[in-house]
């Protein structure tokens, strides 16, 4: 997968952003102020392409799902490299053999109604109504995964699962699986740039996820 030709997703599951935005919620709004301490995960030593599944342990982890035979920090929180690779075992990802994003969006979605959460894929819509989708989900207190792309307009694709919790000013903080609880701050504008790539329906990719 060195390009975008070969650069194979099936985007039948993609979705477009409902004009009415509350057609989105499907549970009762969430205390926003956990999403302040939602914890990422890191890529374990050895495994490449492992954005997906730190942000699948993120997510699950703020929604109070794992295994109780992992070992635990004395917080309770589950210790790093143990967690995600069972999540990487539980939800057979990566699932793409080469290239820079590892897991596929189909994937992701597959993993997490796997744990019976509510989670839809919306890709291909203009970055105004991705992000005031993104803000609605972030103001219901659910964290929002998104493809975030690191190569120049014009090179191949370089991809990255992250999760977005927090939006104050003109800034948004996601977690990145680089480190422990590793957090990146952009701007909105950035942000937004970010989320657009060669590949038009893959632009804006955002999965919503939501506890019933």
């Amino acid at each position: 997968m060195t390009d975008s030709e070969r650069f194979e997703i099936d985007f039948s599951e993609a979705k477009k952003i409902p004009a009415d935005l509350s057609n989105t919620r499907i549970t009762e709004p969430r205390a926003a102020r956990r999403l302040e301490n939602i914890w990422g995960f890191s890529a374990p030593t050895g495994h490449n392409n492992a954005s997906g599944p730190c942000a699948l342990g993120t997510i699950l982890h703020f929604y109070g799902i794992g295994w109780n035979h992992l070992p635990k920090e004395q917080d309770g929180r589950p210790v790093n490299d143990p967690f995600i690779e069972e999540v990487i075992r539980w939800s057979t990802t990566p699932n793409l053999l080469s290239g820079s994003l590892g897991t596929s969006p189909g994937m992701m979605l597959q993993s997490l109604h796997k744990a019976e959460l509510c989670a839809n894929w919306y890709a291909g819509n203009p970055p105004e109504r991705t992000m005031q989708l993104v803000e609605h989900e972030i103001k219901l207190g659910q964290p929002v995964i998104v493809v975030i792309g690191h190569a120049p307009s014009g090179h191949p694709l370089l991809l990255e699962w992250q999760v977005a919790f927090q939006i104050k000013a003109n800034t948004i903080r996601t977690k990145h699986c680089a480190g422990s609880n590793a957090e990146k701050l952009w701007t909105i504008d950035e942000f937004l740039k970010s989320l657009q790539m060669d590949l038009p329906q893959l632009s804006g990719s955002v999965i919503t996820v939501q506890k019933e």
